[in-house]
């Protein structure tokens, strides 16, 4: 998979970079999302830009790497012969530059486990002499936890010395058709199964089908894919078997934060805090109905796993994991996957529908701008898609039919008469779309307040 789509991100990359004077851009998101790719395209063409990827090696091995670099990047040979001996060097040396130079530090968290003392260095630096220098500093980094530590959160050795930052996300699912030349419904299937993480996406043939795909490389044992997961929590957590055992309750359906406390053995205290962090690695969500004025105090949560590929895992590799390491993946495939795939489909692409409606080409089916997304759920209604303007007085709610025949254009009235009858819902106006997978069959009236949304005539 070559590179594709971020011209905004790297658009707003290279006008940083582009600019008089010093810098220090923060550019973080989880594994595989491509930031070493965006940097190394932004940096491309521009002279005197030195990279160097932290390896979790000690100090003095990471600094020689990057002597090694930045002899070659800014013409300093005297480096590789004499390497910087340690991070308060290699400081004094960027506080002594007086020409204009580009310095990524990928990974860096993993050059700050081997230093911890490297943030407070750059600060004290950047206070003194580097924010009036012409040196341009670009900090990029996995774990998030780790860069909202250092550069984010009030406290943190460089808060409030950024000069620009990005928080990188998957690619929208428009952007993977230069990938993948598939139709419009198995794109999104796509998305919602390994969630436009390029990564992801790179080991994957164009050639296969859906299925095909997760057999080959989700459900052998060897491939990359297959332990993602497990190296993923390893890599991100202190605890990764207690976050696994949360992820693996709520794939199983444990929804509810009793539910979830039940089946992993935590108390409320110590299940708050692992949640809480699953959440912000974005990792878990805490659903609310979207019509609750104050989501923050609703009873009415329930947790869903937010990452596509670790849905996807938790659902299929986890609880046959037996099976595939013994290397019954056709078996694990036949009876298991394949016969529940379009089931799990049908939930799957809903967050995925959900981001596409906020975007061309399907944006202006929209009537108003949307102020709040989401599910609504009572005790006698599920509604897929809710979406809210800002005086929350307008409703656009819309059923997905994930089906590979067409439906029926009569369900739109069966949505109508469901929704007319949810408190919630009364005294707004509302806009009901039916959104198909497969087309519609049948003729209905044209209504003002009534859309068809048919995934088959999508175009990019």
């Amino acid at each position: 998979m070559e590179f594709v789509d971020r011209e905004n991100e790297l658009e707003l990359l290279g006008r940083h970079l582009a600019r008089r004077g010093p810098g220090m851009f923060v550019l973080y998101g989880r594994r595989r999302i491509g930031k070493t790719a965006l940097l190394e395209r932004a940096i491309r063409a521009i002279p005197h830009a030195a990279y160097h990827a932290g390896t979790r090696s000690t100090v003095v091995e990471e600094l020689s790497r990057l002597s090694v670099e930045l002899s070659r990047a800014w013409d300093v040979p005297l480096l590789r012969e004499q390497p910087l001996a340690s991070c308060a060097a290699l400081v004094a040396f960027l506080e002594g530059l007086t020409t204009p130079a580009v310095l990524v530090l990928d990974e860096l968290p993993f050059l700050v486990e081997s230093d911890p003392a490297l943030p407070g260095l750059l600060q004290a630096a950047w206070d003194r002499k580097l924010s009036r220098s012409a040196l341009k500093l670009v900090f990029a980094g996995s774990s998030i936890g780790m860069m909202e530590a250092i550069f984010l959160s009030p406290g943190a050795p460089l808060f409030g010395r950024r000069t620009g930052q990005l928080k990188l996300g998957p690619l929208p699912v428009g952007s993977l058709v230069a990938a993948f030349p598939w139709r419009a419904a198995e794109l999104l299937e796509l998305a919602a199964l390994f969630g436009g993480v390029p990564g992801y996406l790179q080991r994957l043939e164009p050639e296969q089908d859906l299925i095909g795909n997760l057999s080959r490389h989700v459900l052998l044992r060897g491939e990359p894919l297959y332990e993602e997961v497990p190296f993923l929590l390893r890599e991100e957590l202190r605890e990764p078997r207690v976050y696994h055992a949360v992820l693996a309750s709520i794939a199983a359906g444990a929804r509810k934060f009793g539910e979830i406390s039940s089946k992993v053995g935590l108390d409320r205290a110590n299940l708050t805090r692992y949640l809480g962090v699953l959440i912000d690695l974005g990792l878990v969500e805490r659903e609310i109905p979207v019509t609750e004025s104050h989501p923050e105090k609703s009873r009415k949560g329930l947790y869903r796993i937010a990452d596509p590929f670790l849905a996807t895992w938790f659902s299929f590799v986890h609880p046959h994991r037996d099976a595939l390491e013994r290397g019954f993946g056709h078996e694990v495939v036949t009876h298991h996957v394949r016969p529940v795939l379009n089931a799990y489909l049908s939930r799957a692409v809903e967050p995925v529908i959900r981001d596409l409606l906020k975007e061309p080409p399907l944006v202006d089916i929209l009537p108003f701008n949307v102020a709040a997304s989401g599910r609504y759920w009572s005790s006698t209604v599920e509604l897929d898609l809710v979406f809210l303007d800002e005086t929350r007085r307008h409703a656009f709610v819309a059923e997905v039919r994930w089906s590979k025949s067409k439906v029926s254009v009569n369900l739109i009235d069966q949505l109508r008469s469901r929704v007319m009858r949810e408190p919630a819902f009364s005294g707004l106006t509302c806009t009901y779309a039916l959104i198909s997978r497969a087309g519609f069959q049948g003729k209905k009236r044209p209504s003002s307040d009534e859309r068809l949304i048919d995934i088959t005539g999508l175009r990019w």
